[in-house]
């Protein structure tokens, strides 16, 4: 059930005369102006299970205010933020993607943790087939024990902001977020995930995209081959003001690379790569291009980046 607790308008301001036309127009012509968004809270505390019917039951543009632990899973198809006050929780019950955001739907997600989400395909956490924002929010300890993504799997536009993608564990690629589109992860913290390959972050098709910035990429696993921090297949990927630390795979420990990558301002340090020497420890160039632009890559085991010469500015 929804517990409304309050109940507001969100109203746009419009200056007075502007108003007194588009009044008068609409008194001449019969048009009706649109509803407002409402806000609406959502007490899991009194009901677990009363998230997912106010979702269903919420109108496009709404914002629902959540509180407590919510049991799950939930599916999102329409235009729609969740704002978790206090402590608010959305538990996916190993039941399936613990949010499903579908195709064409505009999502915000802010303030909320994320969990216990198990995949039978894709994205233990998030599966995005939308443009989704995700801010303020953690997502951890979900699953993808069948396919990709453990964390989040984005097939539409997602941006990470000032979050936190840990302690996600998938069989295939992508143990934190698994990227077949459009990727921003700003401010935020990707670590302890776990994926066969790109343990932290994998990008996969050329097109795709994934843009890190202001943004630690660490102590993530990649356990059968590629990219312990980050892993591009064929796509693009680019590093900005961000640290590559502490992530480990076969070959390229910190970031694997087979389409576009380029390195701005920021550090590829202390990953290993267990693939004997010439795997890449730091930065591990399979095809495509690599470009370092005022960054470091140092204290990389076996080397910092291979084969020799492929980093034009990384020693090897």
């Amino acid at each position: 059930m929804l517990i409304e607790v309050g109940r507001t308008l969100r109203r746009r301001w419009v200056p007075q005369a502007t108003a007194a036309v588009a009044v008068g127009a609409a008194g001449l012509t019969g048009v009706v102006p649109a509803a407002a968004a409402q806000e609406a809270v959502v007490s899991c505390n009194a009901d677990p299970n009363a998230l997912q019917p106010a979702i269903t039951a919420a109108s496009p543009g709404d914002t629902l205010l959540v509180r407590g632990t919510c049991s799950g899973p939930f599916t999102i198809g329409k235009d729609l933020t969740l704002t978790g006050v206090g402590q608010a929780v959305l538990d996916g019950n190993q039941a399936g993607s613990t949010v499903t955001v579908g195709s064409g739907a505009r999502v915000q997600l802010d303030s909320l943790i994320l969990t216990h989400g198990s995949a039978t395909s894709v994205g233990g956490g998030v599966d995005n087939q939308g443009t989704l924002t995700l801010s303020r929010s953690a997502v951890r300890g979900n699953t993808a024990p069948s396919g990709a993504g453990g964390g989040i799997h984005n097939q539409g536009m997602l941006t990470v902001i000032g979050s936190t993608v840990a302690d996600n564990y998938s069989l295939g690629a992508g143990g934190g977020i698994n990227n077949n589109g459009y990727l921003t992860v700003r401010d935020s913290d990707v670590s302890g995930n776990s994926g066969d390959n790109g343990g932290g972050i994998f990008n996969y098709q050329a097109g795709q995209t994934v843009t890190v910035i202001r943004s630690a990429v660490h102590h993530n696993t990649a356990r059968v081959s590629d990219g312990g921090g980050i892993g591009n297949n064929r796509g693009e990927v680019t590093v900005s003001g961000s640290a590559v630390y502490s992530n480990t795979a076969p070959s390229g420990g910190g970031i694997w690379n087979g389409g576009t990558l380029k390195v701005t301002l920021s550090a590829v340090l202390r990953n290993t790569a267990t693939g004997g020497p010439g795997s890449g420890g730091g930065i591990y160039k399979a095809g495509g291009t690599v470009t370092l632009d005022r960054s470091v890559v140092g204290d990389n085991a076996p080397d910092d980046c291979a084969p020799p010469g492929s980093a034009p500015g990384c020693a090897g």
